[in-house]
């Protein structure tokens, strides 16, 4: 029996595609406690979610601080996943990409969803425990051990097209600046930050106050923007001394290229003092949002031309690409960008080429040259002020 079956056709309007950009992860010391066991990953979305797992602030506080933070910048709703691990487990081995306890257990059972990864240690339960803690360059040493297994452990999820960033809280610091390891050369670890500083004086590091931040901003905008408005914390400290008092260490703590505090004469309030990674300021992934950007980017590219593998390909006489069909393609990943990341801001521009003149029959490779300008940041403001006489 002949029959009509009409469907109807999807994708042809060019809609942006969803990257849950501020989808961010944590991994911190704690304990088992209520319905929760330690090692365990999950997803939450407010602080009734940690509550309704009998997490408190008498048996994880140190958890329980950093989450709070987190929700008081980000508000209820944001996603995070979160695992609290031993502390016979240092934040170096939560790095380690050949550990199956750590950071990678979160990020496999996220699923690629995390963008930007949060690692940090209680050093005072890890002590507590039998551990050791050494300060090497003004920092708890495990926390730079941590910094190159990351550079690994983030190497290996972009490969397998789940790319996200890092920050590691740098833990025990000595208040000693001019002794912290100089990331700004000769390095290129542009995955992975370091913060320095927290709400309260100690040991500890504000990773879920930056988190925070993160998860409530677009991926191009500096987690230090002041137009955004200031931290939510009432205090910060770097070490035992407080950013008031500080002086002139949060600029040598910045200058070495860490994340820490900073405060602007007659704005209230505290600022991130910038969002460098551990590279060189010339690398074009130097900072925390241009990473954010271009990880977006590559997200939307993949998911664009993944749905070409092994498609058929229309070729000339000489096995040369069509150039009509190079065009078309070209213009589906520029689209797409366009509708997703310029019409929100994000870049300034996109540009893709496919060259014609390449032979895919002899190699069975396309190659696709993809190019964004990025937006631009008003970092150092330079400002001529004087009198004026009219008349003169």
């Amino acid at each position: 029996m002949g029959s009509v079956n009409i469907t109807l056709a999807d994708g042809q309007l060019g809609a942006a595609l969803q990257t849950d950009d501020g989808i961010t992860g944590i991994v911190l010391t704690g304990v088992s406690e209520g319905a929760y066991t330690a090692g365990s990953p999950m997803l939450v979305k407010s602080m009734s979610d940690i509550a309704t797992m009998g997490i408190t602030s008498t048996g994880n506080p140190f958890a329980v601080k950093q989450l709070q933070e987190f929700y008081d910048q980000a508000g209820a709703g944001a996603q995070i996943y979160v695992m609290l691990v031993p502390a016979t487990m240092t934040v170096a081995q939560m790095a380690d990409n050949t550990n199956s306890s750590g950071a990678k257990k979160l990020l496999d059972y996220a699923g690629g969803k995390i963008k930007v990864l949060g690692l940090l240690s209680d050093d005072v339960a890890i002590t507590a425990a039998g551990g050791t803690i050494t300060i090497s360059h003004s920092l708890n040493e495990d926390v730079y051990t941590a910094a190159s297994h990351m550079a690994v452990m983030a190497a290996a999820y972009f490969a397998a097209e789940k790319p996200f960033r890092c920050v590691i809280g740098g833990s025990s610091y000595s208040g000693v600046p001019a002794s912290l390891t100089d990331e700004t050369s000769g390095t290129t670890n542009n995955r992975t930050a370091i913060l320095i500083g927290d709400t309260t004086g100690g040991a500890s590091a504000c990773v879920g106050l930056l988190l925070g931040v993160v998860s409530s901003i677009p991926v191009q905008r500096k987690i230090s923007r002041v137009r955004t408005g200031s931290l939510t914390n009432t205090a910060a400290y770097v070490h035992t001394t407080t950013v008031e008092d500080a002086g002139g260490d949060l600029a040598v703590i910045a200058s070495r290229g860490y994340i820490t505090f900073t405060t602007y004469p007659n704005v209230s309030g505290y600022f991130f003092s910038g969002d460098p990674m551990l590279t060189t300021p010339t690398d074009d992934y130097a900072l925390l949002a241009r990473g954010r950007v271009i990880d977006k980017a590559h997200i939307i590219a993949y998911a664009t031309f993944v749905q070409e593998v092994d498609d058929e390909v229309p070729v000339n006489a000489d096995g040369t690409l069509d150039a009509g069909f190079c065009k078309w393609l070209s213009q589906q990943i520029v689209n797409q960008i366009n509708n997703t990341m310029t019409a929100n801001k994000e870049i300034s521009n996109v540009n893709c080429f496919i060259d014609p003149a390449q032979n895919i029959l002899s190699t069975n490779q396309l190659n696709v040259v993809l190019k964004i300008t990025p937006v631009g940041y008003a970092t150092d403001i330079e400002i001529s002020l004087g009198f004026d006489n009219p008349a003169a």
